[in-house]
């Protein structure tokens, strides 16, 4: 009898759940990781295609200090793993990728 009242029990496939959540949760990370350093890559690239001009126009050096100050206030306090900090590289660039989206 007792058996049964074991394989009634959720136990197990909470269990399964979770290893399964886990699997989802690292998938999802790689991805969101991947597409980041796709934008960050991006944004490289338009850079180092200005760098190349002889003279680059006055508007784009605008750009490109905004995009500097951008960058000097991703202050992230990586030790704690935060979402938000996550949230705010994010974001940073996400500003990134629109400053220089019309290059």
């Amino acid at each position: 009898m007792k058996k049964d009242v074991t394989e009634a029990s959720p136990m197990k496939a909470v269990l399964e759940e979770l290893d399964n959540l886990e699997k989802v949760f690292r998938e999802t990370l790689e991805k969101y990781a991947e597409r980041l350093e796709a934008d960050i890559a991006m944004v490289r690239g338009k850079v180092l295609q200005e760098q190349e001009k002889e003279k680059v126009p006055n508007l784009r050096l605008h750009e490109l200090r905004d995009m500097l100050t951008l960058l000097h206030q991703a202050q992230t306090k990586v030790d704690k793993g935060r979402r938000k900090d996550l949230k705010k590289i994010d974001g940073i660039i996400g500003d990134l990728a629109m400053l220089s989206e019309k290059w």
